[in-house]
């Protein structure tokens, strides 16, 4: 998927390049990989020569990390819109990241075959960070309507689910499991009910 552009402010001409040759790695590397990739193709496929490529990135590494920072953006920019307009927020935000792995195949090589330190970009990207600030306030919600216990700690709990899917993430891929949808989806049913069923009134979008 393509890196989101900032709508605040409109884009330099060096920045406009710069999104265009991260476009065109977030494809090329989610269909070949790091190692059948190579700059001459990237700066190909973005029309540039590997000499203007440099000039943005300082080598194929920084292009890699750069190109699943970009994944993740999308990613992120995805799953709270879908929370937003959802009747289900805190389901959206749970399987959120799970869902869209389908749909950005970069995210999903690195999580099959990603290296410790490509898995640590993942895991450190503000994808996790937000959302488990997001959930964090769903369950806050949810303990106060009496969902919740009363000496539930929303943070810890979000911090868990976080670690939760990730793991799951990491398992469905490697392990094969993402062919196996019912025993995903038996997981999130586990967790949704665990974190008090139904949404609550408050959680409901208005009309």
């Amino acid at each position: 998927m393509s890196p989101q552009p900032d709508p605040r402010r409109a884009l330099t001409k060096g920045q406009r390049t710069r999104q265009r040759l991260l476009r065109a790695a977030v494809t090329r590397f989610g269909e070949q990989g790091y190692r059948r990739t190579s700059v001459s193709q990237l700066s190909r496929d973005a029309g540039l020569t590997p000499a203007a490529a440099y000039a943005y990135f300082a080598d194929k590494e920084t292009i890699w990390a750069a190109a699943i920072e970009a994944d993740l953006d999308a990613i992120e920019h995805e799953i709270r819109q879908r929370a937003l307009e959802s009747q289900r927020p805190l389901f959206e935000l749970m399987t959120g990241v799970f869902t869209q792995l389908d749909r950005h195949p970069l995210t999903r090589r690195v999580m099959a075959d990603g290296s410790h330190a490509d898995l640590q970009l993942v895991l450190n990207h503000h994808l996790f960070a937000g959302t488990t600030e997001l959930v964090a306030d769903r369950l806050a919600a949810r303990r106060a309507a009496g969902q919740l216990g009363g000496d539930a700690d929303p943070a810890v709990m979000a911090k868990g689910l976080e670690t939760v899917i990730f793991s799951m993430m990491l398992s469905s891929v490697r392990a094969g499991m993402s062919e196996d949808r019912d025993r995903i989806w038996a997981a999130f049913e586990l967790l949704r009910t665990a974190l008090g069923g139904s949404p609550t009134p408050e959680e409901v979008p208005s009309e």
